[in-house]
């Protein structure tokens, strides 16, 4: 018996003093701290108060937004090129070897410049026709006279006369189709005698330009159908511009185009749109093309153009540059809110606004419909400086 008592008191000695270091431990811990909420702190003030002489200093210019006409830009791409006219392509009708040339692609040529010498017997057979032809027609000439003569007394001479008209008129026609034939081969048939027979033609350029392709070569035999020498006049280039369907209603003939040959070229070159196609390609682009304003050496026919068009825009509510200024990433205005007192104080509201197009001085913005400009006038000129006091405000 005195056994177990002995048992239970030390069981109840451990108890209280396991109980005892808890309360102990629990009483060393440092209470715990409950946060308390904090009002967000406001990032400034959005208004700003002058006196008279602060507004005078600043040279503060009030107003409201006025309508312009802006020009915005329309990148696209294209290529140098030149109407069909002039590209020329010269060949000789008739034919012939060729026994002197001396071209190479990028000579520059100038209109009646000889291009090459071609041979051909088939030259002096035409020159012959065309001198015997010319014979005939003189000695038919005089015949045609004298029978005219006779005819009037003579009625059996009529007949006669008659006969000899018609041949006459025959080698009339004769003389003047191989005249024609001599002019395409470039013989001047009212300087052709027998003494002066040649076997070589001379073939001049027809217009002047810039060589692009000579097909052929010394001693050849030139067929009358093909290529001599492919010539082109850079005279008219024109830029073709390729536009998608879906700005093509922004684009109309006289607006202005920068442009540069190459990807990343500087727009050093300007010309104007003179004609828009009618005809969408498959990729659904337009050709538009533009004159040049003069001629450069870079501009070279089929080089890759990057361009901007000058677009123009309907009138736009804008402001001077002045009046818009940015801070931490926002286009700013102020607003006149009241003007009190002798002398006068001026307090000024800062409004958000978005901006658009830039322009001569001007840049299109769109202001908050809670914003009216009648009623609260808008800082025109000086808005930097109520930035500036705002800004020391804020340090404050």
């Amino acid at each position: 018996m005195s056994r177990y008592n002995l048992l239970i008191l030390l069981s109840a000695f451990v108890f209280l003093s396991c109980h005892s270091s808890n309360d102990q431990k629990d009483q060393s811990r440092s209470p715990e701290v409950i946060p308390t909420k904090v009002d967000s702190v406001p990032t400034g003030p959005f208004r700003v108060s002058l006196t008279q002489a602060q507004y005078e200093v600043a040279a503060i210019q009030l107003g409201q937004p006025t309508l312009r006409t802006l020009n915005q830009t329309l990148k696209a791409n294209g290529t140098i090129d030149v109407p069909a006219s002039n590209l020329v392509s010269v060949a000789v009708p008739f034919g012939g070897y060729i026994r002197t040339i001396d071209l190479e692609p990028g000579m520059k040529i100038r209109k009646g410049q000889p291009l090459a010498q071609l041979e051909n017997p088939e030259f002096i057979q035409l020159q012959q026709d065309y001198l015997d032809t010319k014979a005939k027609l003189e000695f038919a000439d005089l015949e045609y006279n004298r029978q005219q003569e006779l005819s009037r007394d003579n009625v059996n001479a009529l007949k006669l006369f008659q006969q000899v008209r018609s041949t006459r008129q025959s080698l009339q026609a004769q003389l003047a189709g191989l005249a024609q034939r001599l002019a395409i081969i470039h013989i001047d048939p009212e300087k052709l005698s027998p003494n002066q027979l040649t076997r070589l033609v001379t073939v001049p350029s027809p217009v002047s330009g810039f060589v692009t392709s000579v097909p052929i070569n010394k001693g050849r035999f030139l067929n009358p159908s093909d290529i001599l020498v492919e010539i082109t006049n850079v005279d008219h280039l024109h830029v073709r511009l390729s536009i998608f369907e879906k700005d093509i209603s922004r684009v109309h003939t006289g607006q202005v185009v920068h442009f540069g040959l190459g990807d990343e070229a500087s727009l050093v070159h300007q010309g104007k749109i003179f004609l828009i196609g009618k005809s969408i390609a498959a990729d659904r682009t337009l050709a538009v093309l533009a004159h040049p304003d003069g001629y450069s050496a870079d501009l070279i026919p089929g080089g890759y153009v990057s361009a901007l068009v000058d677009v123009k825009t309907q009138p736009l509510p804008t402001l001077p540059e002045t009046a818009v200024v940015s801070y931490k990433g926002k286009s700013l205005v102020f607003v006149l809110e009241k003007k009190q007192g002798h002398p006068a104080a001026y307090q000024f509201r800062q409004v958000e606004i978005k901006t658009g197009i830039q322009e001569n001085g001007y840049v299109a913005v769109s202001i908050p419909p809670n914003v009216n400009p009648a009623v609260t006038p808008i800082v025109r000129k000086g808005a930097y400086s109520l930035l500036a006091k705002l800004n020391n405000n804020e340090e404050e």
